[in-house]
C-alpha cells in the first residue's frame, strides 16, 4: 500500500493550471489526437510494460551484458591473458551495435515523416538521451519486468519488489541509507549525496583506528567498514536519466532508490580491483524456495565473470553434509550450462560453494559434478582459519551439540507461545522451524530476535536468522565463511564484493560488511541489473 501511495505522489498533478512544457508555444497548433494516433507508427516497448504494444512490435535483438562499441583499436597491447576477452567483446559488440543502430534508423525514418514529413529533432534528443547511460538502459528494463511479474497496471515503482512489497518496512534497515533519506528532508538531493560522498572520503583518508572519530561515522556510528571511496555524484547522475530525481519538487528519493544509487556507486568502485564476487542463493539469484532454472539470466552473467577471470562463489546458508547432488540439484541449471559450453579446467576452478554459512566448500570437477573439498585444504590450512573453526575440532563436538540443544529448545517453545504449527529440521551445524501453514512476516521476526537475545551468550559463534519463510541457528556465520575464502584465494576485502537480500538486523548477509564490499539486492532481477553494470565496468577497466 505503501509503494502505491507513492507512486500516486509522484505522478499526480498539483492542484492548478498545469503549467506548459518548457519549448512548447501556447499558440502552436496541435494535430487532431484521432489523426496524429492512426499516422504515428508505434514505437518498440520493453518486454514487460503495461500498456505498450505487444512482444512483436519489439523486432531488434535483445541486448546482451557484452555489446557495446569496442573494437581492435580500443584495446592496444593487452596481455595474452586478456586476448580471448577482447576478441569476445569486440565480436559481441559488432553484433549487437549494428543490429541496434539498424532498428533505431527504422524506428526514426517511420516516426520522422509520418505527422510533418520532416525529421523531428526531438526524437534525436531522446534517442541521445535513451543511449547516454548504459545504467538508464538497464534500469528500464529491470522496472519492465517488476511490472510484467508483478502484473501492475499502472507506473512501475522502485519500491515495488514483490520481495520487498511482502515483507513491508522490516525489510527496510540500514542505518546509512536512513541518513541519506533524511538528509533529503533539509538538503537538495544532489547536495546530500555530494556531502556523504565527500564525507566518506575524508574517513577513508584516516587510518583505521582514527575513522570513528570521522564526520560520516559521528553521525552514522553503525555505518560498518568501506572498503572504497563511492562515486555517489557519478551513480546519480547515471541514475537521475532514468528516474529524475533531481528534477523532483514534491516527492524525495525514497529508501529502494538510494540503495540503488549506493549500489552503482560500488559497482563503479569495485570494478577496478574485484577478483571475487559471491552470491547469496536464495532471493538473489533465484527466488525464495527456488532453483537455478536453465533459463535464470544470471548463468549468463556468472559465466562472463568467470571467464574474463573473476571467480565466483555461492556463499549460502543451505547445508548437506557429505550429500554433494543435494547442493547440484539446486544449481542444475548453472552446472548444465558448464558442461555444455565445455568450460576449460581453468575457468571451471573459479567456481565455488560455500554452504551451511561457512562450514562446507565444493568445487566443479572434471564431470561438470560439485564435489567436497578436503578441510584440510581449505579450513585448517593455516593457524588463523583454524581459530575461526574451533567449534568444528573434534574436541568441541559436545559444545556445538549443547548449543544446537538450547537454541532448538526455543524455537520450538516459542513457535507454541506464537501458536505457530512448525516442523523443527536438524542438521549438522544447525536448527530450524518451519511453519507448516501459512505466517506472517512479523512472527518470523519475533523468532529470529528472540533467539538472537536467548542466544547472545553463547561460547559458539552462530547466526540466527529469518529465511523470509522460515527461522534458523546457524552455528558459525558468513563472515567466517567470506574470511576463510578470502584467504583460500589469496584475496582481501577491497577485492570482494558479496551480493545478497538480507543485510537487515535478522539476515544472514548482515555480517559480510565487515569482511568485504555489498550490494544489496531485492530480488534476482535487480541481481541481473547490477551484474551487468559491474561486467561492463570491468570491460571497459581492462581493454580499454
Amino acid at each position: 500500500m505503501m509503494a502505491t501511495h507513492a507512486t500516486v505522489l509522484a505522478t499526480w498533478p498539483p492542484l492548478g493550471r498545469r503549467p506548459l512544457p518548457r519549448r512548447a508555444s501556447p499558440r502552436q497548433k496541435q494535430p487532431p489526437r484521432e489523426a496524429s494516433r492512426r499516422a504515428s507508427t508505434p514505437r518498440a516497448v520493453p518486454d514487460g510494460v503495461v500498456g505498450g504494444e505487444s512482444d512483436k512490435a519489439n523486432t531488434h535483438p535483445p541486448r546482451r551484458a557484452s555489446g557495446g562499441t569496442f573494437d581492435d583499436s580500443d584495446a592496444p597491447n593487452l596481455p595474452i591473458a586478456d586476448l580471448d576477452l577482447k576478441s569476445a567483446v569486440a565480436k559481441a559488440s559488432k553484433k549487437n551495435s549494428s543490429a541496434f543502430a539498424a532498428d533505431a534508423v527504422k524506428r526514426d525514418t517511420s516516426f520522422s515523416d509520418a505527422v510533418t514529413g520532416k525529421p523531428k529533432k526531438e526524437l534525436s534528443l531522446k534517442k541521445k538521451k535513451e543511449e547516454s547511460s548504459r545504467a538508464a538502459q538497464y534500469m528500464r528494463e529491470l522496472i519492465s519486468r517488476q511490472v510484467k511479474t508483478n502484473q501492475l497496471s499502472r507506473a512501475g515503482s522502485l519500491a515495488d519488489s514483490a520481495v520487498l512489497r511482502r515483507k513491508g518496512r522490516l525489510k527496510e534497515q540500514d542505518p546509512f541509507i536512513e541518513f541519506i533519506v533524511q538528509l533529503f528532508t533539509t538538503h537538495e538531493t544532489d547536495e546530500a549525496l555530494a556531502k556523504c560522498e565527500r564525507w566518506v572520503s575524508d574517513a577513508l583518508a584516516l587510518p583505521l583506528n582514527k575513522r570513528r572519530f570521522s564526520n560520516i561515522y559521528r553521525q552514522v556510528p553503525k555505518l560498518g567498514y568501506i572498503f572504497h571511496p563511492l562515486p555517489l555524484s557519478k551513480a546519480l547522475m547515471e541514475y537521475d536519466e532514468f528516474c529524475a530525481l533531481t528534477k523532483r519538487k514534491y516527492v524525495r528519493p525514497n529508501f529502494a532508490e538510494v540503495r540503488h544509487i549506493i549500489n552503482i556507486a560500488q559497482v563503479h568502485a569495485s570494478a577496478k580491483t574485484v577478483k571475487l564476487v559471491t552470491f547469496d542463493a536464495d532471493g538473489t539469484l533465484y527466488a525464495d524456495g527456488k532453483h537455478f532454472e536453465e533459463d535464470n539470466q544470471m548463468i549468463d552473467k556468472i559465466q562472463q565473470l568467470m571467464e574474463i577471470g573473476v571467480h565466483v562463489a555461492i556463499v549460502t546458508a543451505a547445508g548437506y553434509p557429505d550429500d554433494a547432488k543435494r547442493f547440484e540439484n539446486r544449481l542444475r541449471g548453472l552446472l548444465d550450462s558448464f558442461k555444455q559450453n565445455a568450460l576449460t579446467e581453468e575457468v571451471r576452478g573459479r567456481f565455488h560453494v560455500m554452504g551451511g554459512e561457512c562450514n562446507y566448500l565444493l568445487e566443479v570437477n572434471a564431470k561438470y559434478e560439485l564435489e567436497f573439498i578436503d578441510v584440510g585444504i581449505w579450513r585448517d590450512r593455516n593457524e588463523d582459519t583454524r581459530k575461526l573453526y574451533w567449534y568444528a575440532q573434534p574436541e568441541n563436538e559436545e559444545k556445538v551439540t549443547q548449543f544446537l540443544d538450547r537454541a532448538q529448545a526455543f524455537l520450538t517453545d516459542e513457535a507454541e507461545h506464537l501458536e505457530l504449527d512448525v516442523d523443527v529440521m536438524r542438521k549438522e551445524y544447525a536448527v530450524g522451524i518451519l511453519p507448516r501453514s501459512g505466517t506472517v512476516y512479523e512472527n518470523l521476526e519475533e523468532l529470529s530476535i528472540g533467539a538472537m537475545i536467548e542466544l547472545s551468550d553463547a561460547e559458539v559463534p552462530y547466526c540466527a536468522f529469518n529465511g523470509g519463510n522460515d527461522v534458523f541457528v546457524d552455528v558459525g556465520n558468513k563472515n567466517i565463511g567470506l574470511q576463510t575464502l578470502m584467504s583460500y584465494l589469496g584475496y582481501d576485502g577491497s577485492q570482494t564484493l558479496h551480493v545478497g537480500d538480507r543485510f537487515t538486523s535478522t539476515g544472514n548477509d548482515s555480517r559480510v560488511r565487515e569482511a568485504c564490499s555489498i550490494l544489496w539486492v531485492a530480488s534476482p532481477d535487480e541481481t541481473t541489473f547490477f551484474m551487468r553494470l559491474l561486467y561492463r565496468d570491468i570491460v571497459n577497466v581492462r581493454v580499454l
